[in-house]
This record gives C-alpha cells, structure tokens and sequence, in this order.
C-alpha cells in the first residue's frame, strides 16, 4: 500500500521541522568559521527530502550519530566539519 499524500506531507513537514531546529543550534555552535545561511539550508533540505531521511533520524541523540546526516551540506568550511567530527569523537567518548 502507498501512504497517503497528507501522511508525506505531514512527515516532509516534521521533517523541515526538524531540520530547522537543528539548523539554528549549528549556527550557535561556537568557534565555527561560517555558519550555514539560508542556502545551505535549502541545499541540506533537497539532500534529506531526495534521501528520505525521516525527521526521527535528526532527532536522534545518540553520541555515535552526533554528526548530521549529509552534513556536508550544511557545513562548507572544511574547518567546521571538522569541528563536528571532534565534538562527536568526545561525545562518543563520553558517552562511555
């Protein structure tokens, strides 16, 4: 059976939900180089929708998946992936 089409949208629409907060908590990170603007923003949401990465996967919070999906997207400063990939290696340590 194929869902319904207000089941898809009503979970695109979780989805940017999700994406949104997520979004406005990176650009709060501190020591980033760039923080993401509205166009990697909208790059981000075409790569999720395309993926179909559901809204459950961004609202993971297990340190072994801190770092966001297609998050290369969002971040274009080599720097600040790599910021990423460190706060989830600690995360991922304290998590112990």
């Amino acid at each position: 059976m194929r869902p319904c089409k207000a089941g898809i949208a009503g979970s695109r629409l979780a989805l940017v939900a999700e994406a949104l907060k997520l979004f406005y908590e990176v650009r709060e990170v501190p020591g980033m180089k760039k923080k993401p603007s509205t166009s990697e923003l909208l790059d981000w949401l075409k790569l999720l929708l395309v993926e179909d990465i559901g809204p459950e996967t961004l609202r993971e919070h297990d340190p072994k998946k801190l770092v966001l999906p297609l998050h290369g997207a969002l971040l274009k400063n080599e720097q600040d992936v790599h910021l990423f990939e460190r706060l989830a290696f600690m995360a991922r340590r304290e998590g112990r």
